[in-house]
């Protein structure tokens, strides 16, 4: 898609991959990348055929973390009196994770080389990872006088506070292995032929689903993060009722009892 610059974007079928691609950087996460990264998640959100989203970097490494020379920018920007600048755009940062923690569509991220920092952030917002053995994972943002500010909630959420907190305040890295052994990826893989055959074999799982259902398991998941479980409840048995009336459970079950395909399966599975 010609509009953006730090990204490729390709649409193939039903999945929808996404290339960080800024090789000067080391595919950072500047100010341009984020306000991009923010329209693939609303085209997303409101496109319903897409089925699945691949995240990935360019050059066999997913992302470096910030961008450096919007940071120094930033810092040579006087502080407005209502509202500083600098809170803003790394508000905004956090905007674009929380959008594409909300996609309907399974997320996976695909991670060579190293996710650094705000990369890190983007692990953690998928709801799969792929890595290599030799990938490097790191909050790396204390040792450059930072705190980890937008990234911080997202990875308490995966992998829980107290391996958060041992990453971030001591800024240790972690390669794939290790990421795995913490909640941080979801499969290793060695070498780039064994990574991309783990993605192939993820998204044909996924798209022996139901969009639909697949999209009200993680609203469940995600009312679960912040709501009572009483309040959880309600709202998954909402979910369920939806499901069986939308026609889904109906082709879903008849699919099973007929021994074939359901609707919504891609035979052959193509074009992922």
């Amino acid at each position: 898609m010609s509009e953006f610059k730090s990204l490729i974007v390709e649409r193939r079928g039903n999945v929808m991959h996404v290339t960080l691609n800024d090789a000067a950087s080391r595919n950072a996460l500047s100010q341009q990348m984020v306000s991009e990264l923010r329209a693939v998640a609303k085209q997303c959100t409101q496109d319903v055929s897409v089925r699945c989203v691949v995240l990935r970097g360019a050059n066999r490494i997913f992302c470096a973390g910030g961008n450096f020379a919007d940071f120094q920018q930033m810092m040579r920007s006087p502080a407005a009196d209502d509202s500083d600048p600098i809170a803003l755009a790394n508000r905004e940062f956090g905007s674009m994770l929380q959008e594409w923690s909300l996609l309907p569509q399974a997320v996976i991220a695909l991670v060579e080389g190293a996710a650094i920092g705000g990369g890190l952030g983007l692990v953690a917002i998928a709801d799969i990872v792929l890595a290599e053995g030799s990938a490097q994972f790191a909050m790396p943002e204390t040792s450059l006088g930072l705190p980890p500010a937008q990234i911080a909630p997202f990875v308490a959420t995966r992998i829980g506070q107290a391996q958060t907190r041992q990453l971030a305040l001591t800024g240790a890295k972690l390669d794939g292995w290790q990421a795995l052994q913490v909640g941080l990826v979801s499969e290793v893989a060695e070498g780039a032929a064994e990574l991309e055959f783990a993605l192939n074999k993820t998204m044909r799982s996924i798209l022996r689903n139901a969009p639909r259902a697949l999209a009200a398991t993680k609203a469940i998941l995600r009312h679960h993060e912040f709501g009572e479980l009483d309040e959880t409840l309600d709202f998954a048995a909402q979910q369920f009722a939806r499901a069986m009336r939308n026609g889904d459970a109906v082709e879903g079950v008849n699919a099973h009892v007929e021994k074939r395909a359901a609707a919504w399966v891609e035979l052959p599975l193509e074009g992922v």
